[in-house]
């Protein structure tokens, strides 16, 4: 039993009925995706809660519980202006949810303002999913302090950008692939070889080779 309940206490009561109705206000938990999607075109991420809810008995004894997981919770991903950043997200990642202050029913479903279905209020049925929040279990390591970066987590491949000097770093182990049309101002210096049409920069060759004035053939 609550102490509580064994003496009358207007100012306690007051308080223990603030801290029931705080208990199911949701703002902000951490969570583990379980699955993730795709659905035309908008992502949807089951989560599972990363913090634990509780029941209490007669006696006030509290038992903890695993919270309900969130099947269907819309994944955030940074875009505007007609770009976007978009990034697996794969079962096992750890990720925050955190839950409008109203119902996201209607603004899902069309896109834009339209009557609220009912007046919950951070719910848990309004939970949107941000990829990304660590824990010290999974840390990120190899954090660049020093210039932005888009990554793999093992950090071997990578694209960085210095806003000290203004260069920009690849790391492609894997290779790099443009596809479309490159131009270069300024100077262009390769370490190692260049291919063009199949045509060696180090070891082409000319026919035609003539003494004189004369001009070789096309390389090979």
């Amino acid at each position: 039993m609550d102490l509580r309940e064994r003496f009358k206490d207007q100012q306690e009561d007051f308080l223990m009925a603030l801290d029931a109705r705080q208990a199911r206000i949701w703002t902000m938990l951490p969570g583990v995706v379980q699955s993730f999607s795709v659905v035309s075109g908008t992502p949807v991420a089951s989560v599972k809660l990363a913090v634990k809810g509780y029941d209490v008995d007669d006696t006030g004894t509290r038992s903890p519980h695993d919270m309900p997981v969130l099947p269907h919770c819309p994944v955030w991903f940074p875009r505007g202006g007609g770009c976007s950043l978009t990034f697996p997200v794969s079962a096992g990642d750890e990720c925050m949810v955190v839950f409008s202050s109203r119902s996201i029913d209607e603004w899902w479903q069309n896109g834009e303002a339209q009557p609220a279905y009912d007046l919950r209020r951070h719910d848990l049925s309004d939970g949107i999913c941000l990829a990304g929040l660590t824990s010290q279990v999974k840390p990120l390591s190899n954090i660049n302090a020093n210039a932005v970066e888009l990554r793999t987590d093992d950090g071997l491949a990578s694209i960085q950008i210095n806003p000290e000097d203004h260069s920009i770093k690849i790391l492609a182990p894997g290779g790099l692939e443009i596809d479309g049309n490159v131009s270069v101002k300024g100077s262009l210096t390769a370490t190692g070889d260049i291919t063009g049409a199949g045509i060696s920069l180090d070891s082409h060759t000319h026919s035609g080779v003539k003494a004189g004035t004369d001009e070789t053939g096309g390389p090979q």
